[in-house]
């Protein structure tokens, strides 16, 4: 009997996991940090930004990410800055690889669904994004 409630357990813990590739479906769009996850556990959590990142991810895995900041006509003010993205799946994990002039750097994605983003970057830092949502001024 406890055989079958540890399978069943494990089952339910395996099935709530998404795959790469459900993951990777969700990262295109605008993202708004929600909080900054040090390794030694302090955390700084954000309101309402500034600035929010948009990250786009063609299907064959490449991309751009580009800060980029919401105007009160609803539109986004950007710059030229982008970093180049790579998106790499090893060992059923979704590793997004960051390539710009100057530096290449790689962030691991834990969590990716319709609402959150969560990055692991190599210090594990922990960036957790929320979808950002338009303030609608009527």
């Amino acid at each position: 009997m406890k055989k079958l409630v540890y399978t069943l357990i494990a089952l339910l813990i395996l099935s709530c996991s998404s795959s790469p590739q459900e993951k990777l479906a969700n990262i295109s769009g605008y993202w708004e940090i929600a909080s900054i996850e040090m390794p030694d556990g302090t955390t700084r959590t954000y309101g309402m930004s500034q600035n929010i990142d948009f990250f786009e991810i063609n299907e064959d895995g490449t991309g751009v990410r580009k800060k980029v900041q919401p105007n009160a006509l609803g539109e986004f003010i950007t710059s030229n800055d982008s970093e180049n993205i790579n998106t790499i799946i090893e060992d059923d994990i979704l590793i997004l690889s960051y390539t710009t002039a100057l530096d290449n750097w790689q962030e691991t994605v834990k969590k990716a669904s319709k609402e959150e983003l969560i990055l692991i970057n190599k210090d594990d830092i922990i960036y957790k994004y929320r979808r950002y949502q338009p303030l609608i001024i009527e």
